[in-house]
């Protein structure tokens, strides 16, 4: 999860209702892995979803790295890279 040291920041783009974004939030939670979630049906939410060029959710945002949709494998190896 550290590269050279640094934390990454995580940003999970979910909608209410959504079973994806809940899955994705459920896999950070259970590895104890902080995260900010942001709303896409919020003002800011959709400020910084269009920003990322995203349509659907989750989107999920690993430092530099942008994942669109919620692939536990993809996530881990966001993390590592």
């Amino acid at each position: 999860m550290n590269s050279g040291g640094r934390v990454k920041r995580i940003t999970i783009y979910t909608s209410r209702q959504c079973a994806h974004c809940n899955a994705a939030k459920q896999f950070f939670d259970s590895k104890k892995i902080a995260y900010r979630e942001c709303d896409v049906g919020t003002p800011r939410g959709k400020k910084e979803h269009a920003a990322l060029g995203a349509r659907g959710v989750p989107v999920i945002k690993i430092g530099d790295k942008v994942l669109h949709g919620f692939s536990p494998k993809a996530v881990e190896q966001a993390l590592k890279s």
